[in-house]
């Protein structure tokens, strides 16, 4: 029978279930860790100035196996890593009052009072019991769509539980995204580059689409998307053609998600053409080199290509239509003459 439980649990006992490997702070389906240090600190300034916290979802289970009571953290993740980071001693009270006794104080070199004020702060709980992981998934969501802004990508994640999803968050652990720049740490933390790897998926299983529709679609799980493994496979390839052609990808504007999927998707529709012949990568890197230049120029200096590159990347760079000029032009710059088609206007 399923059933929700108003509790209340002080902070010193949540880290010895904690310590206990009794709490479960990050289940498969929550969001990383995203909150700044500036805003863990505030908290533990709410903490210490007795002002209330707003209500944390546990899912309780009993496990059979170990004979105890565990819990799972449905929503309220941020906040409990916020005090545990501080009970870890990771950082600093930098925005507390400078005039506070706390100022600028980790969790040892707190006075014995303002430590144990912590640790018998009560948190308000609601323990949810005997609910299916889809209904704990669907909660999850519901708590989250208005109330804290997810970003599109961590509610596909959520609510999701096909093999789509499992194969783009390996994807998306692939050091490219970092070390090339595509995403930066920030947009790390929030999947971007789990949703970026959708996309390219997608690019290579059925050709330019419209972002949110088909990564939304992709994520439903949709039948006849495929073997995802060999697509996988082949977009780990293609990302290392990328990088022959464009050894200091990292510095180039290809390195950006809108360019670099016009990349990967010309090349891609460049390779499927028999008759054609592809020059060497060194040779292709110097075009595209050539051309960021080109774009790069004020506009009275660009060419009619690099006008209408510059263009299509500024302008809704996740709709299908851009996306199309930007793969047609980038055809014709790594082809002269051959790789354009009619349908590179914009």
């Amino acid at each position: 029978m399923s059933k929700i439980a108003t509790t209340t649990k002080d902070i010193g006992l949540l880290l010895q279930l904690r310590d206990d490997n009794q709490l479960t702070l990050a289940p498969e389906f929550q969001r990383n860790a995203v909150w700044s240090r500036p805003a863990k600190a505030y908290l533990i300034d709410t903490i210490l100035t007795d002002n209330p916290i707003p209500v944390l979802y546990f899912q309780r289970v009993f496990n059979a196996q170990t004979n105890r009571v565990e819990f799972s953290v449905v929503d309220g993740q941020q906040r409990l890593n916020a005090i545990f980071d501080f009970l870890d001693n990771r950082y600093s009270l930098t925005a507390s009052d400078p005039d506070s006794p706390w100022y600028r104080k980790r969790w040892k070199a707190l006075d014995p009072v303002d430590r144990e004020k912590i640790l018998a702060y009560d948190l308000v709980i609601q323990e949810l019991s005997g609910f299916t992981e889809e209904k704990i998934r669907e909660m999850f969501v519901r708590m989250n769509k208005y109330v804290v802004s997810l970003n599109p990508q961590e509610l596909r994640r959520a609510g999701s539980t096909g093999p789509f999803r499992g194969v783009v968050e390996e994807l998306g652990r692939l050091p490219f995204w970092i070390e090339q720049k595509v995403v930066s740490p920030g947009g790390q933390a929030r999947m971007k580059q789990d949703e970026f790897a959708a996309e390219l998926m997608i690019l290579l299983n059925e050709g330019p689409q419209d972002k949110k529709e088909s990564v939304d679609l992709y994520y439903a799980d949709r039948d006849g998307i495929g073997n995802l493994n060999d697509l996988a496979e082949e977009l780990k390839q293609m990302l290392l053609h990328v990088q022959r052609i464009l050894p200091d990808l990292k510095s180039t504007m290809y390195r950006k998600p809108a360019n670099l999927y016009a990349l990967v998707g010309a090349l891609l529709e460049l390779q499927a053409d028999t008759d054609i012949e592809l020059p060497a990568d060194e040779v292709l890197g110097e075009r595209l080199r050539a051309f960021e230049k080109e774009v790069e120029k004020d506009e009275e200096f660009r060419s009619t290509a690099a006008q209408r590159y510059w263009v299509a990347q500024s302008r809704q760079t996740d709709n299908l239509r851009p996306r199309r000029s930007r793969i047609d032009l980038l055809r014709e710059v790594l082809l002269p003459g051959v790789g354009g088609s009619e349908s590179s206007g914009f």
